[in-house]
């Protein structure tokens, strides 16, 4: 059985925040199939907003990650 590119940011990272694991993702799928998320109440909301915030990412990614993926997604743009 195959993994969906979807589900392997969730399953790679979750509950570490690892920058090279999120550039490899953006490298893999692109930007556009990327959303941030934090597993609230057993990870920092706050802890992880700083780590995305200083990701290595260019601003438009941040942007898109952050906010624009899961505004269309869920049709709220």
């Amino acid at each position: 059985m195959t993994v969906q590119p979807s589900l392997f940011q969730s399953r790679g990272t979750a509950g570490a925040f690892r920058t090279q694991a999120l550039v490899n993702t953006i490298g893999e799928v692109g930007s556009d199939r990327v959303m941030f998320s934090v597993d609230y109440p057993y990870e920092s909301m706050q802890e992880a907003a700083d780590w995305f915030d200083n990701c290595p990412i260019s601003d438009n990614d941040l942007v898109k990650i952050g906010r624009t993926n899961a505004a269309y997604l869920f049709n709220i743009a």
